[in-house]
């Protein structure tokens, strides 16, 4: 059920462009992921070390190569990433039992400390950001940003649209 808000709602301005509404959602998203990584920064962690915790612990014990294709990070990269998790105690290797040349992540006791900390800050953080809004605005943003993410997904699966 999509709510169509008037064409003059709010500012009687002229109703925004794609590209308007594309742009300013780029602006936004940069911001937002700028300003949610601050958290973790002011712990000395970067955002891929916390993003690719999140992924480990979202796959299980996943291979370092699904890793790399899900977070579009290189080899090296991913590789620097693990060593430095896997030397803080935070994350293992270990053989990967139905492919001898994978190898697959595991998280550590430790690790899950960590996430829990990573959940907390991560849950305090966007209240704060999103606190700006009522919760009927939430609700709408939400509901606007799904069917938004359907709509471009329908057209990437269906090209011809």
């Amino acid at each position: 059920m999509s709510r169509e808000i008037p064409a003059t709602a709010g500012r009687g301005e002229r109703v925004p462009s794609g590209a308007d509404l594309a742009n300013a959602l780029l602006r936004a998203t940069h911001t937002l992921r700028r300003f949610a990584g601050r958290p973790y920064r002011q712990r000395g962690w970067s955002t891929p070390r916390v993003l690719l915790m999140l992924a480990v612990e979202e796959a299980g014990s996943p291979r370092i190569g699904e890793l790399k294709k899900q977070l579009g990070v290189t080899g090296r990269s991913i590789t620097s990433l693990v060593d430095g998790l896997e030397q803080e105690g935070v994350l293992t290797r270990h053989d990967d039992p139905d492919d001898r040349r994978s190898t697959r992540l595991r998280i550590t006791g430790k690790g899950h400390e960590h996430l829990a900390e990573i959940k907390a800050l991560h849950g305090a953080h966007a209240d704060r950001t999103f606190g700006v809004l009522g919760a009927a605005e939430k609700m709408l943003l939400l509901e606007m940003l799904e069917r938004l993410e359907r709509h471009v997904l329908e057209q990437t699966e269906n090209p011809d649209n």
